[in-house]
């Protein structure tokens, strides 16, 4: 029998290939006496054959070619006459690096055959009574000793039909007593699909493989896709080491800058660290799914909640309360309010003070020392917009424009980022700086669940999806010098300055999802990963224990308000004392913790504490309501709630 074995190997790591008949796998090892891993299959091919209508998983292939070349090992494979991919290996930085290059798969008879997925190293983390790192939410740990035998498998970055999951980060590992291996989606992370298993008998495995395509007629992305597995040392924290790996790979791959470093380049950014921001909402339209939660009975079915001029006036009771800066965003400042007419912005919303009474709001904002903007909407489309144009938004594999919500405008359509004309994009942009607006400018519901377009003219990957929202982001931050989105999907939170609310979790435990009874303990890999790189939203209310969370995580303290009842809290005399208090506190205190690395944390329980990079200690105990920094207790300030 020929058997040949190809090593890779530097300080840190030592790759064994092995080829024998038509199979080929691999083993790791960290370092000389490190823990090893595998051996185990190096790929599987899973392959839809539309004659039978069915996806048949391949492990096993012709090897047609390995060969070591330049201290890279290329591999090609093939099922058939009709199936064939490459792949290369490569050890770098004490890593492992297996890229998949598009233009190395061959579809010979595509009308019959394609290539779905290429599983990489299946099985190859697998512990045994030890722990794994899910990419759902914040991240997520699974403890695989108890659990019963599981399989399931997600996309990163979200799918629409299971969007709760929110995996939002490019990473997973695993980890046991001898050590871990993470893995980092460096390339293509937007058709990474992790895959997790358990046996129900103390074992689990988890991975990622390349999604070509999820359906017969998906387009198949060209860029490369590429996975970088690393070790983590024994006894180090699971969470913590992929946490750090990440923010490395946003730092050196992805050129994202520090905080720090943005507000001496971003006036704007410098500003809002040292600003409360209020989101001012004026009026929306009874429709949608927050209907139900408006209060406000009367039978009219637009709601006035705040005008500009109301707005002003409440603006300065603010600043004579202490509140010495802040960023405003109106949401309702368009036609029809809140959604409105999207993508029509204009008129202004004549209910709420037109554009007379707009310009005025942004005058008297700026002799207060505060910046005036607003809550826009780029990813959203009204058929009934007078700017409706089905070419920029996204289609169904049935043709029809891509159904995404039915918000307080109406049932709306989804943007298609690369399709938008600059009209639409920097010319919108420079027509609101016009109006005078300054600060961030925030662009909301972004970034969602990534699609497949369908469209004729406009057929585009997920990874394309991708690409048009980070080009709306970066539009903004050339247009405003700063852009702030609602959701911290990675690719979004490195293009942006600010984000809403990162790895968000409403999943019920009540749905019949597999992985659901596989999660154990969320972890803070999102904010270990990206502190200090992006502010993070906190509406603290005017409560001490949301305090004590947005000093404890140096989180940017947000709050919403009106001038009636209805979807937001009116500001009455009592919340304008306490938002003050807040300020105080979380802004001109301690609002300089949002720009330091987050060295370590722990957020669970009644007690909780954070390290962050100058040293500065934070322990909050919600069950005493007690806060300390570097052992300095914090008083409670007479106007906030418990």
């Amino acid at each position: 029998m020929d058997i040949k074995t190809i090593h890779l190997e530097d300080r840190a790591l030592q790759a064994r290939l092995r080829q024998e008949r038509d199979m080929l796998t691999l083993a790791l090892r960290a370092g000389k006496a490190g823990r090893a891993w595998g051996p185990c299959p190096l790929l599987a091919l899973e392959i839809y054959d539309k004659c039978c209508r069915r996806i048949e998983r391949h492990e096993r292939y012709r090897v047609e070619d390995v060969q070591k070349i330049d201290g890279a090992i290329h591999i090609m494979v093939s099922c058939g006459e009709h199936i064939a991919a490459g792949m290369w290996l490569r050890i770098q930085d004490g890593e492992l690096a297996v890229t998949v290059a598009p233009e190395e798969i061959y579809e010979r008879k595509n009308e019959v055959y394609r290539l779905f997925t290429i599983d990489i190293l299946p099985g190859l983390l697998r512990v045994k009574n030890g722990e794994i790192l899910l990419p759902v939410g914040q991240g997520m740990l699974v403890r695989t000793g108890d659990k019963p035998e599981i399989q399931d498998r997600f996309l990163i970055y979200m799918e629409q039909e299971r969007w709760e999951l929110t995996p939002t980060l490019p990473v997973c590992g695993a980890a046991d007593s001898a050590g871990g291996m993470g893995i980092l989606a460096g390339k293509g992370a937007c058709d990474a699909e992790c895959r997790v298993a358990t046996d129900g008998r103390g074992s689990g495995c988890v991975g990622f493989a390349v999604s070509l395509r999820r359906f017969w007629p998906d387009p198949v992305d060209l860029g490369h896709r590429e996975y970088r597995f690393f070790p983590v040392a024994k006894g180090e924290d699971l969470a913590h080491a992929l946490a750090k790996r990440l923010r490395r790979h946003a730092l050196d791959d992805l050129g994202k800058k520090t905080l720090e470093e943005r507000r001496h380049e971003s006036p704007e950014i410098d500003y809002l660290l040292q600003a409360y921001t209020f989101k001012l909402f004026h009026g929306m339209e009874r429709e949608g799914y927050l209907a139900s939660a408006m209060y406000d009975k009367s039978p009219n079915s637009y709601h006035n909640y705040l005008t500009f001029a109301e707005a002003g006036k409440l603006l300065k009771r603010l600043r004579d309360a202490g509140v010495a800066k802040a960023l405003t965003k109106s949401v309702g400042w368009n036609p029809r309010g809140h959604d409105g007419l999207y993508p029509t912005r204009f008129p202004i919303n004549e209910r709420a003070g037109g554009e007379a009474g707009f310009r005025q709001l942004i005058e008297l904002g700026r002799s207060l020392g505060y910046q005036i903007s607003v809550h826009d909407n780029f990813m959203m489309n009204l058929p009934h917009s007078p700017e409706w144009d089905p070419d920029c938004v996204t289609h169904d594999m049935h043709g029809q424009p891509l159904v995404h919500g039915w918000w307080a405008g109406g049932v709306e359509y989804a943007t298609w980022g690369l399709a938008l004309p600059e009209h639409r994009l920097h010319g919108h942009l420079r027509r609101m700086k016009a109006l005078g607006i300054e600060g961030i400018y925030y662009a909301d519901y972004m970034m969602q669940p990534l699609e497949v377009n369908y469209h004729p003219k406009h057929r585009g990957s997920r990874g394309d999806c991708c690409r048009g929202m980070v080009r709306i982001i970066e539009a903004i931050r050339d247009e405003f010098g700063a852009a702030a989105i609602e959701f911290g999907t990675f690719p979004g939170a490195v293009a942006a300055d600010y984000i809403v609310s990162p790895g968000f979790w409403r999943c019920p435990q009540t749905w019949p999802w597999p992985i659901l009874r596989l999660l154990d303990t969320p972890v803070s890999v999102w904010h270990l990963a990206l502190h200090g790189l992006v502010m993070v939203e906190h509406q603290p209310g005017v409560s001490w224990k949301g305090v004590m969370e947005c000093i404890l995580k140096g989180l940017h303290p947000r709050d919403e308000w009106a001038a009636r009842p209805g979807h937001h809290p009116v500001l009455d005399d009592n919340r304008i004392r306490g938002l003050a208090a807040i300020y105080d506190l979380c802004v001109a205190r301690y609002g300089y913790l949002q720009t330091l690395e987050i060295e370590r944390c722990s957020w669970q329980g009644d007690v909780q504490e954070t390290c962050f990079a100058d040293g500065t200690h934070v322990v909050a105990d919600f069950r005493k309501g007690t806060l300390a920094v570097d052992g300095e207790k914090i008083k409670k300030p007479a106007e906030l709630s418990a």
